[in-house]
C-alpha cells in the first residue's frame, strides 16, 4: 500500500526528487493519518490521567510507571502489571480500581473543559520536559491560555519579596523585560510586589511570554487584587498554570509546593530581593534540589541594610552567580545554556521522544 501511494507522490527529476503536496489523495491520507494519531495521544493521555486519580499512586510513582512503562495503557495493563514485582501497586491497578478511576477521570476533564481548562497528564506532548525531571513532578497540570508557552525550551524564572523596596522593584521590572526581549519565557507566582513585576513587565515587551504558576486552583486567584493582571496574562498571550483541580482547597503547603513547579519549569531562577526567612527561600532550596541555574542581583548601596535584600546578600557571600548591572551578559547567558542543553539530554536518556508520535510516512511532508 505504502509502495503505491509513494508512487502517486514521487516523481524523479534528473537526481532530485520532487514529493508533491497538493494531491487530494495524499491529502486524504494525511488527514486520516492525523484523525488516528490524534485519537490514539488522547486515549494514552486518558490512561495516564485515569492512573493519577487513584488513590495512594502518587507521582513518584506515576513518573517511575510512566520512565519504565511509557506504552502501558487500557488495553495492556493488566498483562504488564502482573508481570511487575510488588503487591502492593498491582493491588492499587486492578481492573476495578481502573474502571472507577476512568469514571471519576472523564468527570473530571468535563469539568474543567467548561471552565476552558485543559488538563495535561504526565505523558502529554505539552508536558514540560524540564518539568518532568523533577522528583516529584505534578501528576496533572491544569493549563488556561496559551499552552504552547509549556514547549518553550527557555523559560526563566524571576522570584522574590511580596514588600521589595521601591529599588528592588525597579529592578525586576528591568530584568523581566530584558529577559522577555531576549525570547524567555518569564515565570513567575502571581504574588504581590516582585513577581506582579515580573508578569507586568513581560507583558509589556512585544510577544512577550509569560506563565503564572498558581497554588490554587485556576478559579481562585491569589492573592485578593490580582485578578485584573492574571486577566490580562491570558488576554495578552500567557498562561496561568496550577496542579490543583477546580474546587480543592486551598492550604498553606500548596504555596510551597508551587514554588517547586516555578523552579522545575525554568532553566534558571532570579531572587530579585529576598528576605532570609521567605517563600522565596524555598523556591531557591528547590532550584538547587533540581539543579538550576541560580544567580542574584547585586542590591544598590542604599538598600545593604534592608531586610529584604538580607538573604540576597547571604547568596553572594555564598558563591552566587551576580547578575552585573542588571544586564544579561555573554558568561550568564553560557550558564543557563548549559543547564537547557543538560536538561535535554537528561530527558532524552530517560524518555528518548515519547512526546511525539513517530511519523513513518515522513515522505508525505511538505
Amino acid at each position: 500500500m505504502l509502495n503505491k501511494i509513494g508512487a502517486l507522490v514521487k516523481r524523479r527529476e534528473g537526481k532530485r526528487l520532487i514529493t508533491t503536496t497538493n494531491n487530494p489523495f495524499i491529502k486524504k491520507y494525511r488527514d486520516i493519518r492525523t484523525k488516528k494519531e490524534k485519537g490514539e495521544s488522547m486515549l494514552n493521555d486518558l490512561f495516564w490521567m485515569t492512573l493519577s486519580q487513584i488513590k495512594g499512586i502518587g507521582s513518584k510513582t506515576l513518573i517511575n510507571l510512566y520512565e519504565n512503562y511509557p506504552h502501558l495503557s487500557f488495553e495492556n495493563y493488566e498483562t504488564i502489571i502482573a508481570a511487575i514485582r510488588g503487591k502492593h501497586l498491582q493491588g492499587k491497578l486492578q481492573p476495578e480500581n481502573i474502571k472507577e478511576a476512568r469514571k471519576r477521570t472523564e468527570k473530571l476533564i468535563e469539568q474543567h473543559e467548561a471552565e476552558a481548562i485543559e488538563m495535561i497528564p504526565i505523558s502529554s506532548a505539552h508536558y514540560p520536559q524540564a518539568l518532568r525531571l523533577i522528583p516529584d513532578p505534578p501528576k496533572i497540570l491544569f493549563a488556561k491560555g496559551n499552552i504552547s508557552l509549556l514547549k518553550a525550551d527557555r523559560k526563566l524564572a524571576i522570584i522574590g519579596s511580596r514588600k521589595p523596596t521601591q529599588q528592588g522593584y525597579q529592578t525586576a521590572l528591568k530584568i523581566a523585560k530584558t529577559f522577555a526581549k531576549k525570547n524567555y519565557t518569564i515565570v513567575s507566582g502571581l504574588a504581590k510586589g516582585i513577581d506582579t513585576a515580573a508578569h507586568q513587565a513581560t507583558l509589556q515587551v512585544v510577544e512577550g511570554k509569560t506563565i503564572a504558576v498558581l497554588a490554587g486552583h485556576l478559579q481562585q486567584i491569589t492573592p485578593v487584587g490580582n485578578e485584573k493582571l492574571a486577566s490580562t496574562i491570558i488576554e495578552k498571550n500567557g498562561l496561568l498554570l496550577s496542579e490543583a483541580p477546580l474546587g480543592k482547597p486551598l492550604h498553606r503547603a500548596d504555596f510551597v509546593r508551587r514554588n517547586r513547579i516555578q523552579s522545575g519549569l525554568s532553566l534558571a531562577v532570579c531572587p530579585v530581593q529576598t528576605a532570609l526567612k521567605s517563600g522565596t527561600q524555598h523556591t531557591i532550596e528547590y532550584c538547587r534540589i533540581q539543579e538550576r541555574f541560580l544567580f542574584t542581583p547585586s542590591p544598590e548601596p542604599a538598600e545593604m541594610q534592608e531586610e529584604a535584600v538580607e538573604g540576597n546578600l547571604a547568596l553572594i557571600e555564598a558563591g552566587t552567580f551576580v547578575m552585573k548591572d542588571k544586564e544579561v551578559d555573554l558568561t550568564l547567558e553560557a550558564e543557563i545554556e548549559k543547564v537547557r542543553k543538560r536538561l535535554k539530554e537528561d530527558h532524552d536518556r530517560r524518555f528518548g521522544k515519547r512526546d511525539n508520535y513517530p511519523d513513518q510516512l515522513t515522505l508525505f511532508d511538505s
